[in-house]
C-alpha cells in the first residue's frame, strides 16, 4: 500500500512513482517556519509569565487570543498557498496574487470584528475567563491590541503563503525565522526601555511585521509575479469559502476539544488535570512536524502537471502517509520509554508528573497513527479537500467527545488518556479509508 510501485486508477493516466524526494524538500523547509511560529507563542506566554503577578490574567486569555486570531490567519494562508500553486500548475505563475487583496480584506475584517465583539461584550467574555475586575481593562486593552496588529501581519504571512505555493518554501522558512527573531528582539527592547508590559507583545512586533512585509513584497517583485489590483475579485472569495473556512473551522474545533476534555476532568483534581495538559502540550508541540509532512506533499503534488489528478492526489496521500511514519515511530518510542524523565523535565510537581508519565505510557505507543492523521489531514487541506477534511473532523472529535462524557463515574486523566490512544488507532484507520476513497473517487 505504501510502497514505491505507480498508482494506476482506471481511466487515468499513472501517477508518479514517488514524490519523497520532492515532497521531503519541501516538508523541511516548511517546518523551519512552523517551528520558528512556534518557538515566538511559547516564547511569548513565557515572557508574560515573568513580568509578575498583574500579567497572569492576561497571560490566561493569550491562548484561546491567540487561537482565534491563528484559525484566520491559517485559514488565509492555505487558500493563498493552494492558489498560488494551482495557478502555476495551469501556467498563470504571474497572476499568483490575484486574490490577496480578497483574501486580506476579508482576513483584517474578521480580525477588527474580534475587536469589537471583544469590546461589546468584554463583560460576560471577561468573567467567564475569571478575570478580576481590577484587571478587565488591561486584558481588554491586550485582546484588541493582539487582534489589530494580527491583521496588520497578514501581509507577511499571506505572501509567505504564496512563497510556499510556487514552491519556495526555502525563502518562506526563512521569512518565517526572521519574523520571530526581530519580533523577540523588539517586544524585549521596548519593555526594556519603555516598561510597557504586556503590550509590549503586541506592539513589539509591529518592526517585524514592517521589515519582514517589506522583505516579502521583495522577494515576490524579484519573481516578477504580477502586482494585484485592489478590488474584491469573487473567485477569491470562493477559495476562501472552500479552503480557508474549513481550514479556520479546524482550528476552532481544537479549542472546542481542548475545553471539552477539561470539562470531563473537572471532578478530577488540579493534580490530574494539570498533568494531563502537560501530556496533551507536549503532543501538540510534536504536531508541527506532521504538518510540515502534510503541507510539503500537497505543495510538491500540486506543482505536478497533469490535467488528472486522481492518480497524482493518490500518490502524494501514500507519501504523506511514508514520510510520516519514521518520525513519529521514533517520537512514540522515546515517549514511551523515556516517559518518566521526560514528565519530570516539563513539571517540578512529582504527582503531575506522575500522571503526565502515565499519559505517554498511553498515548506514546500510537503517536505514529496519530503524526500519520494529522499528515494526511494537513494534505488533504492543501489539495483542495478543505471541507471534506473538516468534515471529518468533526466526527471524529464529536465521537471522541460523546465517549468521554460518557464514561460513568468521575473520568480521571489515565481514563481519559486511554480514551485518546484507542481514538488514535480507530481514527487513523477510519482517515485512512475516508482519504482514499476522497482522492480516488469520480
Amino acid at each position: 500500500m505504501v510502497g514505491k510501485t505507480a498508482v494506476t486508477v482506471e481511466g487515468q493516466q499513472p501517477a508518479f512513482a514517488s514524490l519523497d524526494v520532492s515532497a521531503g524538500r519541501f516538508a523541511i523547509s516548511i517546518l523551519f517556519g512552523l517551528v520558528a511560529g512556534l518557538v515566538l507563542q511559547i516564547w511569548t506566554v513565557a515572557f508574560l509569565g515573568r513580568l509578575g503577578p498583574e500579567a497572569l490574567y492576561v497571560r490566561s486569555v493569550y491562548t484561546p487570543v491567540g487561537y482565534l486570531v491563528l484559525a484566520v490567519t491559517e485559514g488565509l494562508v492555505v487558500a493563498a498557498q493552494v492558489s498560488a500553486g494551482i495557478a502555476a500548475r495551469s501556467g498563470r505563475e504571474r497572476d499568483s496574487l490575484k486574490s490577496l487583496p480578497t483574501f486580506f480584506a476579508v482576513g483584517a475584517g474578521l480580525l477588527v470584528l474580534q475587536t469589537v465583539m471583544a469590546t461589546v461584550v468584554s463583560g460576560p467574555v471577561l468573567t467567564a475567563l475569571g478575570v478580576a475586575p481590577e484587571a478587565r481593562h488591561e486584558v481588554l486593552v491586550f485582546v484588541v491590541a493582539v487582534a489589530l496588529t494580527g491583521a496588520a501581519g497578514l501581509v507577511p504571512y499571506l505572501g509567505t503563503g504564496v512563497l510556499r505555493g510556487l514552491g519556495h518554501t526555502g525563502s518562506a522558512a526563512w521569512l518565517g525565522v526572521l519574523f520571530t527573531v526581530l519580533s523577540i528582539v523588539g517586544t524585549v527592547a521596548l519593555h526594556a526601555v519603555t516598561g510597557l508590559g504586556v503590550l509590549a507583545v503586541p506592539i513589539g512586533g509591529l518592526p517585524a511585521i514592517v521589515i519582514v512585509g517589506a522583505s516579502v513584497a521583495l522577494v515576490l517583485r524579484r519573481k516578477q509575479l504580477a502586482w494585484p489590483g485592489m478590488a474584491i475579485d469573487r473567485g477569491a472569495v470562493r477559495e476562501l469559502l472552500g479552503l480557508g473556512a474549513p481550514v479556520a473551522g479546524t482550528f476552532l474545533l481544537l479549542t472546542i476539544v481542548t475545553f471539552g476534555y477539561l470539562r470531563v476532568l473537572r471532578e478530577a483534581g488540579p493534580t490530574e488535570v494539570a498533568g494531563f495538559a502537560l501530556g496533551q502540550m507536549a503532543v501538540a508541540l510534536l504536531m508541527v512536524i506532521a504538518m510540515a509532512v502534510g503541507s510539503g506533499t500537497a505543495v510538491a503534488v500540486t506543482l505536478r502537471p497533469g490535467a488528472s489528478r486522481r492518480g497524482i492526489n493518490y500518490a502524494g496521500l501514500v507519501t504523506a502517509l511514508r514520510l510520516s511514519v519514521p518520525p513519529y515511530f521514533l517520537l512514540g518510542a522515546a515517549a514511551f520509554l523515556l516517559r518518566e524523565p521526560v514528565a519530570r523535565a516539563l513539571t517540578t510537581d512529582r504527582a503531575a508528573a506522575a500522571v503526565a508519565a502515565d499519559y505517554f505510557a498511553w498515548v506514546g505507543p500510537t503517536l505514529v497513527l496519530f503524526g500519520g492523521t494529522l499528515a494526511l489531514l494537513s494534505y488533504l487541506e492543501q489539495i483542495g479537500r478543505a471541507g471534506a477534511a473538516f468534515l471529518l473532523n468533526v466526527v471524529y472529535f464529536t465521537v471522541m467527545l460523546a465517549a468521554a462524557f460518557l464514561i460513568p463515574g468521575p473520568v480521571d486523566a489515565g481514563t481519559l488518556a486511554k480514551l485518546i490512544a484507542a481514538g488514535n488507532v480507530v481514527g487513523f484507520g477510519g482517515l485512512w479509508f475516508s482519504a482514499r476513497f476522497l482522492v480516488l473517487r469520480r
